[in-house]
């Protein structure tokens, strides 16, 4: 059954949390300062990459992020209105060529734990991403530097699945389009789940055949996946 975020919200409100109340921006906890989806907007992700032009810019990767990458985990903290951390989602394949052509796929993806407290009480659950996520990206040739979108990114078969288990054991999303759960549903999860996971303007540093994409210098911490190449 697909449900939405309304319902963990339900759930925890039973016991007092009222999570919709830590909403900094239209219903995401602290877009400046918590993680997750506080590096997008609240909204449903646009076909267009935050930061992009649109359009058919061309791309290029360094020839260290070239190859299939499979992540091992994502690790953040959560800050802000709610105070806590995630881990997980090892299995997401990660795919760039030398001009820049990405994919992202979730089909192996194992759920990432969340875990956080909110006026002294505790909210724990895990979600996993679904479907595949395309696009172009740009970075520099070095080693270490900033990845970027370039033109447009392909969101559209994003699902996420979202199971809460404390205060109560509920199923917030269950295959959910990212368009349909943005907003509210991170919120429920404290800003965990990030409505542009992966492809979006990020930091990334080669180390042999370690890659690291983590947040950009400024930016809002939407936690560091770290990849192995296959």
């Amino acid at each position: 059954m697909r449900t939405t975020g309304k319902v963990a919200t339900a759930a925890v409100a039973v016991f007092s949390i009222g999570l919709a109340g830590c909403s900094g921006n239209g219903g995401t906890p602290g877009s400046s300062t918590s993680a997750g989806a506080s590096g997008s907007t609240s909204t449903a992700p646009s076909s267009s990459a935050s930061g992009s032009s649109g359009g058919s810019d061309p791309g290029s990767a360094a020839s260290c992020l070239v190859g299939t990458w499979k992540a091992g985990n994502l690790t953040g903290k959560l800050s802000g209105p709610v105070d806590g951390t995630f881990q997980g989602g090892g299995g997401t394949l990660l795919t760039i060529d030398s001009a820049g052509k990405t994919q992202v796929d979730f089909g192996s993806m194992q759920p990432v734990t969340f875990t956080f407290s909110v006026s002294g009480n505790d909210v724990k659950g895990s979600f996993s991403y679904g479907g595949k996520v395309n696009g172009t990206v740009k970075t520099p040739t070095t080693p270490s530097g900033t990845l970027e979108p370039t033109g447009t990114v392909d969101f559209s078969t994003l699902t996420v699945t979202v199971d809460m288990t404390a205060p109560a054991a509920v199923r917030v999303a269950d295959k959910v389009s990212i368009g349909e759960f943005a907003g509210s549903g991170t919120a429920d999860t404290g800003g965990a789940v990030d409505a542009q996971p992966v492809l979006k303007k990020s930091r990334y540093d080669c180390d042999g055949n370690t890659l690291k994409l983590s947040p950009p210098q400024g930016g809002a911490d939407t936690g560091t996946w770290t990849f192995t190449k296959s």
